[in-house]
């Protein structure tokens, strides 16, 4: 618990100074352009995110940082993180479903504030990520894809995550202290999105990510499927700009219950089959 406040207060200071990182801008340009707002958040995950938990690491696990880290990419962790991808993908309908439910919470004069942030908050990232070149399209994929999933997944799942799971598992509470350090993190990394109306799709994607960390024993997997379901959405955004598609990127794909039913049992499925031998051994 100490290695966790120390990693938090960390991050807090990481954020504090990377929030300073627009002021060169604004006293240059007087105004953040599209491209300085991308720059300005792939910098930010990085020094929010990803360096605390290197200097956590650094501080409480030198010479072990590959270990406590599960930093394994071998063959079969490869693998791995193409059945993360292939149940990312099963699990959209059951994802657009949670998102329209999330959506129609009422939550008063507070839900209003919220929502207004939120949607704030998504009108900036549509900015950035409605491109119609190659190069906004590649630039896309680095800062709003692969360092977030890069930098979350370490700071989540590595952070947090491991560090909740070695103190609730202490004293012989191995079985439980596991799960509900995943379920602690996933409702930790869905708030801290800031987005109260996109929380439950958020959870289940935090939850997946969470047993793909500890049952694939790498976080390779993680890393790729979170990859996977961020560049989806840029591309589908690119796509849609450059006038291949001729959809709402936002809009629900509304499948029906049956195909959302059948989608994420076979995702569970999929899961199951894959770490079978790993899911019998933690019991």
């Amino acid at each position: 618990m100490l290695q966790l406040l120390v990693m938090l207060a960390i991050a807090l200071g990481m954020l504090l100074f990377s929030s300073m990182l627009s002021v060169p801008f604004v006293l240059v340009g007087g105004e953040l352009s599209t491209t300085d707002m991308l720059w300005i958040q792939g910098a930010t995950q990085v020094f929010s995110f990803l360096a605390p938990v290197i200097l956590m690491t650094i501080i409480y696990y030198r010479g072990r940082q590959r270990e406590f880290c599960r930093l394994d990419f071998s063959g079969q962790k490869w693998l791995y993180g193409l059945v993360g991808v292939v149940i990312m993908l099963l699990i959209i309908p059951l994802n657009d479903w949670l998102t329209t439910w999330n959506d129609s919470w009422d939550l008063g004069r507070f839900g209003d504030l919220l929502r207004s942030f939120q949607e704030q908050t998504e009108g900036i990232v549509e900015q950035m990520v409605t491109v119609d070149t190659v190069g906004g399209l590649l630039a896309n994929l680095l800062v709003v894809a692969l360092i977030p999933a890069v930098c979350e997944e370490a700071f989540f799942r590595v952070g947090i995550q491991n560090l909740l799971q070695r103190w609730l598992s202490a004293d012989g509470r191995k079985a439980w202290g596991v799960h509900l350090a995943i379920w602690l993190t996933a409702i930790i990394f869905s708030l801290g999105h800031g987005e109260i109306f996109s929380f439950m799709p958020r959870l289940v994607l935090g939850v997946i990510l969470g047993y793909l960390y500890v049952y694939s024993g790498s976080v390779l997997p993680n890393m790729l499927a979170h990859f996977f379901n961020n560049a989806l959405v840029v591309v589908l955004y690119w796509l849609v700009a450059r006038g291949v598609l001729d959809i709402d990127p936002e809009a629900p794909l509304q499948v029906g219950f049956t195909l959302t039913a059948c989608c994420s049992l076979a995702a569970v499925a999929l899961f199951v089959v894959t770490f079978g031998k790993r899911l019998k051994t933690s019991r």
